[in-house]
């Protein structure tokens, strides 16, 4: 299925299009682009991301975020509210049911349902904390010992010289 999406990466670079083959559990996938008379096709790596939106239309709203100015009755309240607290200082509520802490990322939708976002994925590595029913989860700083790869930060074995997840040089 093709998706029209806007992926932002952790330095705030955008990337607009369509992709048909990103799934959340992949370390790799491509947007195809179409800017004026200019093609592009990206390969992106989901650990060098914040977010991938899930858009409804690639020109949308700046003045309109995912957390209302007033309360707005969800239309469909299935999942658990969660709000997520990005190192870079944004902050995103939505519904999530599928909040696993193991994988690479988790889908949320809006509260909003006049948002443009249908959906957004939300990568781990660029997550400082998430509150959800009460509770604060901190994605604390890894302990120095573990030997991390700087680009996606995945654990590395101390052998390894390449990460072998996006093939960067270990330093």
């Amino acid at each position: 299925m093709i998706s029209k999406v806007v992926v932002k990466k952790k330095d705030g670079t955008l990337i607009k299009g369509t992709t048909g083959d990103f799934l959340p559990n992949k370390h790799i996938f491509h947007v195809h682009s179409r800017r004026q008379d200019k093609y592009n096709i990206y390969e992106v790596i989901v650990n060098e991301l914040k977010a991938i939106f899930f858009v409804k239309e690639l020109e949308g709203n700046k003045s309109k975020h995912d957390i209302p100015k007033k309360t707005i009755e969800p239309q469909h309240t299935i999942g658990r509210h969660i709000k997520v607290f990005f190192y870079d200082g944004e902050i995103i509520e939505g519904l999530s049911h599928s909040l696993h802490l193991n994988n690479l990322g988790f889908f949320m939708t809006p509260i909003d349902p006049t948002s443009n976002n249908e959906r957004i994925f939300v990568v781990l590595s660029s997550v400082e904390t998430i509150v959800t029913d009460n509770q604060t989860i901190k994605f604390s700083v890894v302990q120095e010992t573990e030997k991390l790869c700087h680009v996606c930060r995945n654990k590395m074995k101390d052998e390894w010289k390449y990460c072998p997840f996006d093939g960067t040089k270990i330093k």
